[in-house]
């Protein structure tokens, strides 16, 4: 498999590890043609290769889990916002298409959309409709502006787009004015507008205002950054939400700097013999699983623009998770690379 970085692509092989192949100079017009065709050649080569079976599969469908508040179970592993559900990518409608394709066929269903944070209304609205799958994804939302009014606004736009009532998740993105929006969320599952409430906070260097809004509120949902590199979220906050039975999504499941991830730091270094006892066949998964370990994460959702990387994140929610001691080892080998 491949991950895009900067300077190229990453690509992982069994022989070599992972190693980087810078992308090829070209002309905007030739380039847009070479992703295109890239895009459908890669497309029609992963959908042959999904009929074959894998190792990885050591069960029938992706491991579930509950929503505390209602007992609904969620597939683990799902899509998040990534660029080509905000705007219309070079290779055309084709690619988002796909990559939303590639985790229903997988097993996935809870697709974080993109936040209004533009003025041009996101695609994914489009998308959703010309493929029929409101009804079969559990979608989410997010007011990402200040003020009651616009809030209100805010999600009505969210809502016109995704054409899905009611909604399943609405979140007030980084907690931003609580004390007007929560208010909002809470009249809107009151009318039956959204069924599920709650808030994100990621990039945070502390919990502790979550944590306090968490005893007071009783969200059904939070959303949140853990990782490998950043574990900090575990350390008060998921053993609280378990505690409170409130569901947590995570995002930046591969964050390892501030603004990057594993995929450059693990470039060139094979996967731990171990990591096979796991069905662990990629780093991808290697960290999904990592985050999936601990029992109070209700699932992840993945950004990425690829097919085959839609594919190799949905496994990851396949097989067996790794247990307390292999969580330490895990950490442990991933930070000493």
């Amino acid at each position: 498999m491949s991950r895009d970085s900067g300077v190229g692509l990453f690509r992982e092989s069994p022989s070599r590890g992972t190693v980087l192949i810078r992308a090829p100079v070209c002309w905007k017009r030739d380039c847009l043609a070479m992703d295109r065709r890239q895009f459908l050649t890669e497309s029609a080569a992963v959908a042959a290769s999904t009929t074959l079976p894998f190792s990885v599969f050591a069960q029938e469908s992706m491991i579930t889990r509950e929503i505390p508040s209602t007992g609904e179970r969620l597939p683990v592993i799902g899509l998040g916002a990534a660029d080509i559900f905000i705007k219309m990518p070079p290779e055309g409608r084709e690619l988002p298409k796909a990559v939303l394709q590639a985790m229903v066929d997988q097993g996935g269903r809870v697709l974080d959309t993109p936040a209004f944070f533009r003025p041009d209304v996101p695609v994914v609205g489009e998308i959703l409709s010309e493929m029929g799958l409101q009804e079969e994804l559990f979608l989410t939302g997010k007011i990402t502006v200040n003020g009651k009014d616009a809030g209100i606004e805010h999600l009505e736009r969210t809502v016109a787009n995704l054409n899905k009532r009611p909604m399943d998740l609405l979140l007030i993105h980084n907690m931003r004015t609580l004390q007007e929006h929560w208010a909002t969320l809470k009249d809107w599952k009151a009318a039956g507008r959204v069924r599920y409430i709650g808030v994100s906070l990621t990039r945070n260097s502390d919990y502790v205002e979550l944590d306090k809004f968490m005893k007071a509120e009783r969200p059904d949902f939070i959303m949140t950054g853990y990782s490998i590199h950043h574990p900090l979220a575990a350390e008060t906050t998921l053993p609280l939400a378990a505690d409170l039975g409130i569901a947590v999504l995570i995002v930046e499941a591969f964050k390892a700097t501030e603004d990057g991830g594993i995929f450059p730091i693990v470039a060139g270094k094979s996967l731990p013999s171990w990591a096979s006892e796991y069905g662990i066949e990629s780093w991808a998964q290697y960290a999904l699983k990592f985050v999936l370990s601990n029992p109070a994460v209700t699932g992840v959702v993945t950004e990425t623009r690829r097919v085959r990387h839609a594919i190799d994140n949905m496994r990851g929610g396949y097989g067996r998770l790794p247990d307390q001691a292999t969580r330490r080892r895990m950490s442990d080998y991933l930070l000493s690379i």
